[in-house]
């Protein structure tokens, strides 16, 4: 019987992105359903449509600044959910091998009770809570709002105002046709789905994944601690942990090959969405739209630190490890002892950390480069 068989912690770990995966196509369990691969084509050619109409909105003749402004901000959610779809597609088995690895890895419930690891599902959950009450609300007043606007429109000046969720070019005028209209209507609200439920199956993926590495790093770190070197056993106990802390070498590699494209998209987007939403507000707005705007900036926010903050404590988690197999008492060892703490001193001197494009590690430190780039255009942008 595995670890997945007898705790179901892990169950609870993955069950929202498994299910917001299925919804994408993209399923974490073999064998491949046929339909799959038709839900993927699907969702690709929605945003690659939904991505195509928002470029001719701003390419439109006629439209001003601020509109042009506006549209970006919208067009960024997109090309993020565009990018994060196609590497999820692209590696959607090398995130099914990971599952599987952490599935098989995950500790017994009587290990994560003893060892005191119960928080990090706690946190997650919280997280996850958060996240999902954000793109529902979100969702609801993004898809609301147009329909009610040109109601009150409808009934205050006798003009229904055909207002739409988001800022599309239409090839014929919608007030000509109510069929063009509700068709673009459901349309744009399929869209607006799917680019909500790209960018939160992914990133409660990562969240999960990372959190979980972060428990087994405490878990060795813990094991490491109990360690005493003069005691028969310790040799194969050692062993053991090394091979441990091998697979989770192993699954980190994995998490940063699925996951960094994705990464890279959502912080350097976030720079710009922060500043055109911001920017948005500086122009005499209405309480409603003013509401969207500062719930758009609270949803963007919350994504880039909640990356940031979950990179940042998984290079803890790793550094604590460092500090755990140099602190206990190691020279009490035999010599074979001694070598293999002096292997995996080396193997984590350099912690574990999410990487973007290969070149940077993402930590509280790159929450900070986001909203200093976001500042920066945001100036450019008022002095325009």
């Amino acid at each position: 019987m595995n670890a997945i068989e007898r705790n179901t912690n892990f169950t609870r770990f993955t069950a929202g992105p498994v299910r917001y995966f299925k919804f994408l196509g993209i399923l974490l369990q073999q064998p491949e359903m046929p339909h799959s691969k038709y839900r993927r084509l699907l969702i690709v050619v929605t945003i690659a449509l939904m991505f195509l109409h928002q470029i001719g909105y701003i390419l439109e003749p006629g439209r001003t600044f601020a509109e042009q402004s506006t549209a970006a901000g919208l067009l960024n959610y997109t090309t993020v959910s565009g990018g994060k779809i196609l590497c999820l597609v692209y590696n959607r088995r090398l995130l099914l091998s990971n599952h599987c690895q952490l599935a098989a890895l995950y500790p017994s419930a009587a290990l994560e009770r003893h060892y005191k690891l119960e928080h990090y599902l706690r946190i997650y959950t919280h997280v996850q809570t958060l996240l999902y009450n954000f793109f529902k609300y979100i969702l609801i007043i993004y898809l609301t709002f147009p329909i009610l606007q040109s109601f009150y429109d409808l009934w205050s000046s006798g003009v229904y105002s055909y207002i739409m969720p988001t800022l599309f070019w239409y090839p014929v005028p919608l007030e000509q046709s109510l069929f063009v209209y509700i068709v673009y209507f459901l349309f744009a609200c399929f869209c607006s789905i799917c680019a909500g439920l790209i960018i939160l199956s992914a990133d409660l993926c990562l969240f999960s994944s990372v959190s979980q590495l972060m428990l087994h790093l405490d878990l060795l770190a813990q094991r490491i601690k109990e360690l005493q070197p003069a005691e028969e056993g310790s040799l194969s106990t050692l062993k053991a942990i090394i091979e441990y802390h091998q697979k989770i070498l192993t699954i980190a590699k994995d998490v940063n090959s699925i996951f960094a494209p994705s990464i890279l998209f959502s912080l350097t987007s976030s720079s710009f969405i922060l500043c055109f939403s911001a920017y948005q507000l500086l122009d005499d707005v209405s309480f409603i739209f003013t509401l969207k705007v500062i719930l758009l900036l609270g949803y963007e926010m919350k994504q880039v630190v909640i990356t940031c903050y979950y990179g940042d404590k998984l290079m803890d988690r790793s550094a604590n490890l460092f500090t755990a197999v140099y602190a206990h008492n190691w020279t009490d060892g035999s010599p074979v002892y001694k070598r293999l703490v002096l292997f995996m001193l080396v193997r984590t001197y350099r912690p574990i950390a999410l990487r973007v494009a290969g070149i940077s590690d993402v930590s509280l430190i790159t929450l900070k480069q986001v909203l200093r780039t976001a500042y920066q255009i945001f100036t450019v942008l008022k002095t325009t």
